[in-house]
């Protein structure tokens, strides 16, 4: 095996260094933590950042004024998703960005091919990219689903929720555009299969449609051998991220409006849906305290750092459509030609496969009339839930058929997802709308029952005879205080040994140059990780009584 010369790769000495310091040094706060974790519950923090941090807030006036101080109840992952999400989306711009610089709409494929095989690192930015689009369409699909079934949707919040599936619509239009600008076999006969099946969208949805991807082939400036449409999917491209940035302003403006939800299991029917009417709970409640600015800060950049090195970890370690062929990365991928798309069944990406199931099943026009009413149904699920089911409380319990809808949505979307991905270029027929109606008649005639008859009594004779308190609540968290010393310690030493792992398979395994984008990508991934870990036990558990900024 050859040894790789740090003398004659200087960048990638010098970024393994800047990872270097950059896990060494958290190790100080980490340990500054070990040894205060028996001081009381009370203790108030004075550093220099703290006091740094409310000299620029008595300043700015963010923190409590636009900016909500969050309770301690609220420092739980499923409390972030949104934040995953917003994590997600600001990693896609900036490698969308970086990516773009390589790319050439009037030639796609090559530009492509160029960014993976001969630009440093661009087979790992490609595959950052790739990844990062996935995660941020499951990440949101995940958000909206938690969102459902706590009812987070509920008055005042419609709006919220409306703002949100528009949010929906719009990533998943911004994942079709990107899938289809690399330009290879595959991506361009699924999209053009796509563009041709919304055609038959009613309302004239399908003519509105047309109006933006049908192209003059007299219009001047355009090459041969590559489809015009291409140019315009790229500009569409910057546009939806642009309106999806405008989306995600708005809804979070909405949100600190409203505040956080409060936990399902404290709102009684009858009971306020806003944090601002649980004044009581806020002052007396130690699981409602209201938390210091440096927590909710701690939480934004766990967050962050675990969306970005979740999928840097992914990038690196399952590069996208690409392998290693000689020492060079190559796209796995074959360019679109008329001839061999003729032969090609389209194959949507797997966000689509439910939408591409409705057309498997039924003619075209009815397909349409399917998914435009999945649609209409979500994004007014809100408003049929208050006038049509008149469920008086978020608690799954009291939403039967609000539940029983939801999971009929989801078993519904992975039966017709799978289904579509296991018969590519073949009918399914009408058997697979039956199957669809099956499953949310058997989800009404199971789940209804269960939570209205059995679920439902429970949860309600347990807040009659109980009080919505937590006693022990500051033990508890002075116990786990103690226990994050010694995961601190753990933690690090991950860190470390996985610093040491990488430097070896970096500068002793690897004998080419090339590879170790892919390397460097799953040791950033992974510390970026293991800092959000520390972050969180450091920051976010480190649960002492404090006052707000």
């Amino acid at each position: 095996m050859l040894h790789i010369s740090v003398h004659q790769y200087p960048e990638l000495l010098q970024l393994i260094t800047c990872f270097t310091i950059l896990d060494i040094v958290t190790v100080y706060p980490q340990i500054r933590l070990v040894v205060r974790v028996v001081s009381v519950a009370d203790e108030q923090s004075n550093g220099l950042f703290d006091r740094f941090m409310k000299w620029l807030d008595d300043r700015l006036g963010i923190y409590g004024h636009t900016l909500r101080p969050a309770p301690r109840y609220a420092y739980s992952i499923d409390y972030w998703l949104g934040g995953l999400v917003l994590s997600a989306f600001i990693l896609e711009v900036i490698t969308g960005a970086l990516v773009a610089l390589y790319y050439t709409p009037s030639d796609p494929y090559t530009s492509t091919t160029y960014l993976i095989s001969k630009v440093p690192y661009g087979a790992f930015l490609f595959s950052l990219h790739s990844w990062g689009a996935y995660a941020m369409v499951f990440l949101l699909l995940v958000h909206m689903t938690r969102n459902f079934f706590v009812g987070a949707y509920r008055q005042p919040r419609e709006i919220m929720w409306i703002v949100g599936a528009g949010l929906a619509g719009l990533t998943l239009t911004e994942a079709y555009l990107g899938y289809s600008l690399p330009y290879n076999l595959i991506s361009w006969v699924a999209t053009t299969t796509g563009l041709n099946l919304f055609s038959y969208m009613p309302f004239n949805l399908g003519y509105l449609i047309s109006l933006f991807t049908v192209v003059n082939p007299d219009q001047p400036g355009i090459m041969s051998g590559v489809d015009p449409l291409v140019q315009r999917f790229f500009v569409f491209h910057w546009i939806v991220g642009g309106l999806i940035l405008a989306l995600i302003g708005l809804h979070l403006y909405i949100f600190e409006k409203h505040g956080i939800t409060p936990p399902v299991s404290q709102v009684k029917p009858g009971d306020p849906e806003l944090i601002d009417e649980y004044q009581d709970k806020l002052k007396s409640d130690p699981k409602w305290e209201l938390q210091p600015l440096m927590r909710s800060i701690g939480m934004v950049i766990m967050i962050f750092l675990l969306t970005f090195g979740a999928i840097f970890l992914i990038a690196g370690a399952i590069p996208f459509n690409i392998v290693i062929i000689g020492g060079t990365p190559k796209y796995i991928m074959p360019a679109f030609n008329p001839v061999e798309a003729a032969q090609t069944p389209p194959v949507p990406d797997w966000y689509f496969l439910f939408i591409y199931f409705f057309y498997k099943s039924v003619s075209p026009t009815n397909a349409s009339l399917i998914f435009l009413g999945w649609v209409v149904v979500t994004v007014l699920f809100p408003f049929i839930e208050e006038y049509v089911f008149r469920h008086k409380a978020p608690h799954p319990a009291l939403r039967p058929a609000s539940i029983a809808i939801g999971t009929g949505f989801i078993v519904s979307f992975i039966v017709n997802s799978v289904w579509a991905a296991l018969t590519p270029g073949r009918d399914i027929g009408p058997i697979g709308t039956e199957v669809d109606g099956v499953i949310f008649l058997v989800c009404f005639a199971v789940i209804w029952p269960l939570l209205r008859y059995v679920a439902q009594p429970r949860v309600l004779a347990k807040w009659q005879s109980s009080p919505l308190t937590d006693g022990g609540v500051v033990i508890e968290y002075k116990e786990r205080r103690i226990l994050s010393g010694l995961l601190v310690l753990l933690i690090n030493g991950l860190v470390l040994s996985g610093l040491i792992y990488s430097l070896y398979e970096v500068f002793i395994l690897s004998n080419n140059p090339i590879i170790n984008q892919f390397l460097i990508g799953q040791y950033l991934g992974f510390s970026l990780v293991l800092f959000s870990i520390s972050i969180f036990i450091n920051v976010v558990m480190g649960i002492g009584k404090s006052k707000n900024i």
